[in-house]
């Protein structure tokens, strides 16, 4: 039967999607990696490591 009028869906509201947890965890975790693979790689390559990947990264550019 045909009411006329409809009720809207309240049953997702993308504007307020909740943040997950577990995404968090796992976007720190992601950049914490990052950072500490950074670390080693400085730790073991040293300046080295910063001018050579300097000069690479200027080179691919241009």
């Amino acid at each position: 039967m045909f009411t006329g009028m409809t009720q809207p869906d309240h049953t997702q509201d993308e504007t307020t999607a909740p943040i997950s947890r577990t995404g968090i965890l796992l976007l720190g975790g992601g950049a914490g990696s990052l950072l500490l693979t950074g670390l080693l790689l400085w730790w073991r390559e040293g300046d080295r490591l910063f001018t050579d990947g300097l000069i690479a990264a200027l080179v691919a550019c241009f």
